[in-house]
């Protein structure tokens, strides 16, 4: 008589599986990251063929459908990338700025290379420039008009949180170490501005951009990556871990 599994094995085999299914997601991110390196520099589309990818450099140059408005400086970007950060405990037991809410994006928008105005027709969903700092409110401070409204309606962030309202025998430890402060950032694109952006050509000889950056590649590449080495170290141990409760256990 075959005997059943142990409750240890199908534990085991559970932590196979979600240990597959994280690194196979962050290893599918991690080779889309490579094509910072692996893309073809040009600086114009024409006679690229559709579907490729390419590394286009150039100035920005408005397009024909107006700009973003960036909610923290009320400037106007036709790339966009905002984020809210608040100080809480790492897993380190140290003081840090974790990311709490963050957006991307861009309208359609040219870019003026020495030999061409290339089209970037589709929105970007990762943008890495230069990171401005609009504000800093600490948790006992009221943020300005507009961030203040920002947040109001804006669902996906909570307006308070443990460690913006601690408990009050916490609070002293709290306001000591500054948890939650919060700070608003923004990555701004305009026009005359230099960017990269690494793409895929559209069948109509536009570019679908994967990044807009204003680094250099091995800089792009790990901001890039640098988000999926955690679910790597993840998914290694579980699948690890599902192999020892597996087989040895």
């Amino acid at each position: 008589m075959v005997s059943s599994p142990s409750t240890t094995q199908l534990f085991g085999v559970a932590m196979l599986v979600v240990g597959a299914v994280v690194l196979l997601f962050s290893l599918r991110y991690v080779w889309r990251a490579g094509r910072v390196f692996r893309s073809q520099s040009v600086t114009s589309l024409a006679g690229v063929t559709p579907g490729s990818y390419v590394r286009v450099a150039g100035a920005v140059e408005d397009g024909d459908e107006g700009a973003l408005t960036a909610p923290f400086s009320g400037r106007e970007s036709l790339v966009l990338r905002y984020a809210v950060e608040e100080r809480r405990l790492s897993p380190l037991l140290l003081p840090w700025f974790v990311t709490i809410h963050e957006r991307a994006g861009s309208v359609p928008f040219r870019l003026r290379t020495p030999a061409a105005a290339v089209d970037v027709v589709e929105p970007a969903h990762t943008v890495t420039l230069d990171r401005a700092t609009v504000a800093t409110v600490d948790a006992d401070e009221d943020a300005p008009e507009r961030i203040a409204r920002f947040e109001r309606r804006t669902d996906a962030l909570p307006t308070t949180t443990a460690w913006r309202d601690p408990p009050g025998p916490l609070r002293g430890i709290a306001a000591a170490l500054s948890f939650g402060t919060r700070r608003y950032t923004e990555q701004r694109a305009s026009p005359g501005d230099d960017v990269t952006v690494v793409g895929r050509v559209t069948e109509s000889g536009d570019l679908d951009p994967l990044v807009v950056s204003d680094r250099s590649r091995g800089a792009t590449l790990r901001r890039m990556a640098g988000t999926s080495l955690l679910g790597l170290a993840i998914g290694a141990f579980a699948v690890a871990m599902g192999l020892v409760l597996l087989f040895v256990a």
